[in-house]
């Protein structure tokens, strides 16, 4: 029997209990740390564009000059994602 320990990605808390499936299939979990912003996550998405980080890492090839194109083929993800997440970046 194999054990795996859970740990939210945020709060780092062991509070953590199973919160259904995916839609892909993959394991859900909840926090139930009331202090913790993240209610909901996975441990491996099937979506790159919704893995934690990605969004600082658009910002971040965006000050460097990158493209659009370049960003979203390096990162592995969706153009529309790099589009999104900088029209989000200038709002703020």
């Amino acid at each position: 029997m194999c054990v795996i320990i859970v740990r939210c990605p945020d709060c780092d808390s062991l509070e953590i209990v199973k919160y259904g499936y995916g839609k892909k299939g993959q394991q859900r979990y909840k926090c139930k740390n009331k202090e913790c912003r993240t209610t909901i996550f996975q441990l491996k998405y099937h979506n790159k564009g919704c893995e934690r980080g990605v969004e600082r890492k658009i910002i971040k090839m965006a000050a460097n000059a990158n493209g659009i194109r370049d960003t979203a083929r390096i990162l592995e993800i969706s153009k529309y994602k790099v589009i999104n997440t900088l029209k989000k970046q200038n709002h703020s």
